[in-house]
């Protein structure tokens, strides 16, 4: 995965954590470590969407949550059988 996939729709530093830890994860190449760093995405993730169903803004970062959401889940699928 490219490191800043999210970057043409979305500003630089306008929610790192979860990118950083989203992008963590879909490097991650080690499946010892893959599954922790998924559990952190994810919490991140998921942590930075309930913020914003609090507020009207943000539609585009709901969208690119909702994009690494299911990336993250087919990540899970494929790489670590679940599912």
């Amino acid at each position: 995965m490219a490191s800043h996939e999210f970057s043409s729709t979305v500003p630089e530093g306008s929610f790192p954590q979860w990118r950083r830890e989203y992008e963590s994860a879909m490097g991650e190449t080690d499946h010892k470590t893959l599954f922790k760093r998924m559990e952190v995405a994810e919490a991140a993730i998921l942590s930075r969407r309930e913020v914003l169903t609090q507020s009207p803004d943000g539609f585009a970062e709901r969208q690119e949550i909702k994009m690494a959401l299911a990336k993250l889940h087919n990540l899970k699928k494929e790489v670590l059988t679940f599912f």
